[in-house]
């Protein structure tokens, strides 16, 4: 006959349930603030915005889950009948984000014509692999991105910030930026005429730009063009590092890119953009139905 259990007394270590979500919230802290730090020889630390702190709290939390003898999960109640529904779904959510697909709102004008203010897309996470939490190397990168790709990374200047650009140079590439026109590899791409294009930038003012068709890769890809505008700030010539890729926006004289800030390293890519899932018109205030499920290229 077993002993019975004076009241009061609680049995000792860790329930199942406690160890269980102790270790889900350490090992989602630990990602979450990977993500964002870079541990290297030259860069102790390297973080952007509140992800560091929430994946620092995150990890606190599991391990206060995790002490000897803790019951929080354990008490009656109401919310705590949901409490394993909703952890599960939220983690599912955060790891398709955050290894899978991800939301992607495009917020200004550098892309146009391409991809147009108030566009929503989806990013591939999965298309140039992973980062390994607190390191800079990259995972199941393949070939990494190609010319032409439209990629989301994190700018190498604020690792804050989100930008989207095209890529027209990979390692190994020179690249020379002149008289509004790209030069690969010392020869010059091919360029067609598409005709005269108007629209309205992320501040609403109405823009007239000459359209080209850019022979980077087929199928060839539409570019804007500003005659007049910025020629002779615009020149640049550079040679692309292992490991680096060279990025321009498809409105090459309303975009802050590689002509300006250099290279982005293979470590802060997000992913490759894909499709678009929705469209709002900022200035019409009308959904743009006609661009649903559009592929980006």
């Amino acid at each position: 006959m077993e002993p019975s259990i004076p009241d009061g007394v609680r049995p000792r270590g860790i329930t199942r349930r406690h160890l269980l979500h102790g270790l889900l919230f350490i090992l989602a802290g630990l990602t979450m603030a990977g993500s964002y730090i870079i541990l290297s020889e030259e860069q102790i630390f390297q973080g952007r915005g509140a992800g560091p702190l929430a994946g620092l709290v995150m990890v606190l939390f599991g391990m206060f889950l995790l002490k000897p003898e803790q019951r929080l999960l354990d008490r009656p109640s109401t919310f705590l009948e949901y409490y394993d529904a909703i952890v599960m779904a939220v983690g599912i959510a955060l790891v398709v984000r955050t290894f899978v697909i991800e939301p992607f709102k495009i917020p200004s004008g550098s892309m146009i014509p391409t991809l147009l203010v108030g566009d929503y897309l989806f990013v591939n996470k999965m298309a140039y692999g992973h980062r390994v939490p607190f390191t800079s190397q990259r995972v199941f990168m393949g070939e990494g991105p190609q010319r032409g790709d439209i990629v989301v990374f994190e700018f190498p200047q604020d690792p804050g910030k989100d930008y989207i650009k095209r890529v027209v140079g990979i390692p190994g590439d020179h690249i020379r930026y002149e008289g509004k026109r790209l030069y690969l590899n010392d020869r010059p791409l091919g360029y067609e005429f598409w005709g005269d294009y108007r629209y309205r930038d992320e501040h609403g003012r109405e823009t007239e730009a000459k359209a080209y068709l850019e022979r980077l890769r087929e199928p060839p890809y539409t570019i804007l063009i500003h005659p007049g505008e910025f020629t002779s700030y615009h020149r640049v010539e550079k040679v692309v590092p292992p490991g680096h890729y060279f990025v321009m926006g498809d409105n090459r004289d309303n975009s802050n890119d590689s002509r300006f800030w250099g290279f982005v390293p293979a470590h802060r890519l997000v992913g490759r953009a894909v499709t678009l899932f929705w469209s709002w018109d900022p200035y019409e205030s009308t959904p743009r139905w006609d661009r649903l499920g559009q592929a980006v290229e």
